[in-house]
């Protein structure tokens, strides 16, 4: 049993269209013909393939048609992907776990769904040999982004062997000509957001590490 967004497959979509906060919808295609009209409230493409996966999963399992879709359509997301936190005036404030060089590129694809004017995108980069391993791919990564706000990389369980540092992903960015800060502290971001963040404008805070307290923060 197969899906996927190619018809050819035995569960696919069609006229995948996104609500104003966003959120995704599509009609369902079994074996090609239209089958059902799925109502999300997540965000991203890759939430379209995530559903399709769990439908074929339910169909398997017996399950039948409304009782899928009233599942799906009940699901409001995990703890850390593209989780609204709350809005400073009208600037909206998302947190998202993300932490690979392809997970990025989801979450920014799903934020270009989502009403917003700039987006203000801070990367917290994940251990020491995840970021110089994937160094230019991370830079590739969180281009699209507006504006790109680095903060020290969170060590986990590894010591610094000095051989890379969030100022190197900056470097690149900037060589690209992409609008790019470091700073070495929470406090000077949150500061930095709160001079700069205006109008409708839109803050990822991104990483599998502690940034989630900066928005935090700023709401508090």
């Amino acid at each position: 049993m197969t899906f996927g967004l190619n018809k050819g497959n035995n569960y696919s979509a069609e006229d995948i269209t996104f609500d104003e906060t966003g959120n995704v919808s599509y009609t369902l295609l079994t074996d090609g013909a239209a089958a059902a009209r799925v109502s999300l409230h997540v965000k991203g493409i890759h939430n379209v393939m995530n559903s399709l996966a769990a439908i074929a999963c339910a169909m398997s399992a017996g399950m039948d048609m409304d009782q899928i879709l009233a599942g799906l359509s009940s699901f409001g997301g995990t703890h850390r992907r593209f989780e609204y936190k709350g809005k400073i005036g009208n600037v909206s404030i998302i947190d998202d776990y993300a932490h690979h060089p392809s997970e990025i590129r989801a979450t920014l694809a799903a934020a270009d769904q989502y009403p917003h004017d700039e987006l203000w995108l801070v990367f917290q980069p994940h251990t020491y040999t995840r970021t110089l391993a994937f160094l230019h791919d991370f830079a590739d990564a969180l281009a699209p982004a507006d504006h790109i706000i680095l903060a020290d990389i969170y060590a986990a369980r590894e010591p610094d062997t000095g051989k890379v540092s969030s100022g190197d992903i900056a470097d690149l960015l900037k060589e690209a000509g992409s609008d790019t800060y470091y700073f070495h502290s929470f406090q000077e971001i949150e500061q930095f957001l709160l001079d700069h963040a205006k109008g409708h404008d839109m803050i990822i805070t991104m990483g599998a590490g502690n940034v989630v307290t900066i928005g935090e923060d700023l709401l508090s």
